[in-house]
């Protein structure tokens, strides 16, 4: 069955979203009026690795651009791995949310329009840019301008959307089950599919070195349960390198598929993570909390967790980084990781 077909079995009055048929999307865009009728597509490429969802650029004969996205009920990389399609319009509610915020529309690309139907947003083109993936190569460092935008945009909004403040309330239910999975689950089973010697010889020892601590798997699953609990802050959700990338008119942030009323120790537990997996100089990563304005309820140990799962979850787990480590460089990730998840 193909991917079209698959779509049409649940979305049988659904555009889907395909870059080979460029006159069907002319038509679809012209349909909703998001373009005249006189305008025609010039071309369609890629925008980005189509990791969980379609996304493309299209360009028109007016001389404009825009990106076109689709969440489909899977992942775009892995069409067999199930997820909910309704994301993309939690995407756009977040965007259109958030995006009420002047330092927030600033890191955003604009959300222009969406088709709630047929899961699809136009957003605003960013042009070409660069994500932060690099930083993972050793002796690239993040420029502490870089640092401090981003921590701008994360205190803006934990500081300015709350459940408190908000007349509006993102759960994100299914994302944040399917996220869980691979958080809390995945990195510590064995029949997950992954052959970690293969990434790393000797790393499938260590796996089974954690998974057998009891003590850990109940600090585990207490974050678990914790992740999944409604909180009381907004979150991007999955704020990591890959959500950030350089444009012409500097950092921006995207893709808060993600995003969910919960802890604010978990955007920043994630960031901060990364930034200790990519071996960043110890100056930028202590300039974190220069920069980043805490919450009043804010719980360091409870960021120090969740730093310390994100760590064994990107080492152990499916969702592997680009990490051109030894064996003995993740181990010691590991072992601070356990330090970061025990420590009182």
């Amino acid at each position: 069955m193909n991917l079209a077909t698959k779509f049409r079995n649940t979305h049988p009055h659904a555009f889907f979203l395909d870059p080979e048929k460029p006159n069907a999307l002319k038509d679809y865009l012209s349909y909703q009026e998001w373009i005249d009728s006189e305008t025609d597509i010039t071309s369609i490429e890629n925008a980005g690795e189509d990791t969980m969802n379609k996304v493309v650029r299209v360009h028109l004969t007016n001389g404009k651009s825009y990106i076109i996205k689709q969440s489909r009920p899977w992942v775009e990389k892995y069409p067999d791995i199930p997820a909910p399609a309704e994301r993309g319009n939690i995407e756009g509610a977040y965007f259109q949310e958030a995006g009420a915020n002047d330092t927030i529309a600033s890191f955003s690309p604009e959300l222009l329009n969406a088709d709630p139907d047929a899961h699809i947003l136009m957003l605003e083109d960013l042009g070409e840019g660069t994500d932060l993936t690099y930083l993972y190569k050793k002796e690239n460092s993040m420029d502490e301008n870089v640092l401090a935008a981003l921590m701008d945009y994360l205190s803006a909004l934990h500081q300015n959307f709350t459940q408190a403040t908000c007349d509006f309330y993102i759960e994100n239910r299914g994302m944040r089950k399917l996220n869980a999975e691979h958080i809390f689950r995945f990195p510590f089973v064995d029949d997950n599919g992954l052959n970690l010697d293969d990434i790393t010889p000797g790393l499938a020892d260590l796996r089974d070195k954690y998974r057998t601590d009891k003590e850990l798997m109940e600090q585990v699953a207490f974050l678990q349960y914790r992740y999944l609990q409604n909180g009381e802050t907004l979150l991007q959700g999955d704020y990591y390198p890959g959500s950030f990338i350089h444009t012409a008119d500097g950092i921006k942030v995207i893709d808060p598929e993600f995003c969910f009323f919960g802890d604010a120790e978990f955007d920043l537990g994630v960031f901060y993570a990364h930034l200790l997996m990519a071996q960043q100089p110890k100056e930028i990563i202590d300039s974190i909390s220069d920069h980043y304005k805490k919450p009043p309820t804010f719980s360091d140990m409870l960021y120090q967790q969740y730093a310390g799962i994100e760590i064994m979850r990107r080492i152990l787990g499916l969702a592997q980084l680009p990490l051109p480590l030894h064996l003995d460089e993740k181990e010691a990730l590991l072992e601070q990781a356990y330090a970061m998840l025990l420590e009182e």
